[in-house]
Parts: structure tokens; sequence; C-alpha cells
């Protein structure tokens, strides 16, 4: 039940940002290389494609669309229901990026000021900075090439779904570093957390098991 109500909620709040203005259906949005946008975007069957060097000064909410951001970029909050999100190299993110069934894709240099959630999707960062936290259900979790999370990394409560839950991985490479804790909220669940190549979580390690390895060569994420 908790998982339908914290789903349920992410899918709303999106609706919700649907009604307002500048929405499309149908077709996919694109913000070209260099532009400014002072408003969000919204979009039902389309995704949403931001080029280098732009500034959308509005959230941006897809439903069945994904979102691409290019290089160096400015861009606000991200939320998709059934699609992925890929922030390219240099961005800047002045909030969340959420997705329920997609994945979440930082490339070297971006960084997000607020926090990183999704429920079905992985989260894939390359020398990402997350200023708060990391949460999701039922996603792997990659942290690559001198990554840092400022806050926890959560792995919330599954109750309610159906089916067995499979096992769940965080992985930790390149001196990447967690400054709070990961915390597994479900015990039931098998979470394995891996620590290689001088990477290390400051804070408390939760109900997971924890897997040390000397170099990047032994360990396959699966991402």
């Amino acid at each position: 039940m908790k998982r339908r109500i914290y789903v349920a909620g992410l899918v709303s709040s999106v609706l919700l940002m649907l009604t307002s203005c500048n929405l499309s259906i149908n077709k996919t949005v694109r913000v070209r290389d260099g532009e400014t946008r002072n408003s969000g975007i919204n979009t039902v069957n389309g995704g949403i494609i931001i080029g280098d060097n732009c500034e959308v000064r509005g959230d941006c909410h897809s439903v069945n669309g994904k979102i691409d951001v290019g290089r160096n970029s400015k861009v606000e909050e991200l939320q998709t229901v059934n699609g992925g999100i890929r922030i390219d190299e240099g961005s800047m993110v002045y909030g969340s990026l959420e997705s329920v069934n997609g994945s979440v894709t930082c490339d070297a240099g971006v960084t997000v000021e607020d926090e990183i959630n999704t429920i079905n999707g992985k989260i894939r960062l390359y020398n990402t900075r997350v200023e708060e936290n990391i949460t999701t259900i039922n996603g792997d979790i990659s942290l690559k090439e001198k990554s840092v999370v400022v806050g926890d990394i959560i792995i919330k409560d599954s109750k309610g779904t159906s089916g067995d839950r499979r096992r769940l991985r965080i992985t930790l490479e390149g001196e990447s570093v967690v400054e709070g804790d990961i915390m597994v909220k479900e015990a039931d669940i098998d979470v394995e957390v891996i620590l290689s190549g001088d990477s290390k979580v400051m804070g408390r390690i939760e109900n997971a098991e924890v897997i040390e390895e000397e170099t990047n060569s032994g360990t396959e994420d699966g991402i």
C-alpha cells in the first residue's frame, strides 16, 4: 500500500502540472542549442529534448516521453512517468530529477541541487554531485568517476507489491562518495553495496550486505 501511495502521488503531481499551460500532446518539444526559455515544458506522449548551452526557467514534465538535456545547460525540476532522464556533461539542475518507470543518467560535471527519485528506474551517475538524497524502490544505483551524494541513499519500503523482489545493487566506483547514510527501509529486501576504487560511505549502511573490492576490474554492476 505504501508503494502504491508513493507512486500515485508522484504520478498525480506530474498530471497536475500537465493541466497547466505549455502542454504538448503527441509530439516532441525541442529547445535549440543556445536558446533560453522563460517557462517550463509539459508533454503527453512526446519527449523533451533540450540542446547544449540552453536555459529553461521552469519545470519540465512528461508522460510517456523521455527528457534529454544537452551539455552546459541549466534546467529546473524534471519529471517523467514512463520515460528516462539523461543529463549531459556540465549541466546544472536547479531542482529534483524524478522518474517512475525510467532510468536517470547524469554525465560528468553535472550538479543536481535537489533529490533524485525513481520507482523502477536505474540511476547512473558519472562524476556527478547530488546535493540531497537519492531514493528508489526497485532501481539499481551506480556512482562512478568521483560522484558525490551529499545526502543519503534510501531504498524505500516496497510493501504492497506482488511477486518476488530481486536483489538490488548499489555500486560505488572510482573514488565516489556518499556523505550520508545508505538506508534500506525494508529488512527483507536483498541489497548489496559494492565499494571499489577507494570509494566510501561516510555514514551508516543499514540492512545491506557490503562488498569491498580492491579494483574496478572485478566489479560488474550490470547497469
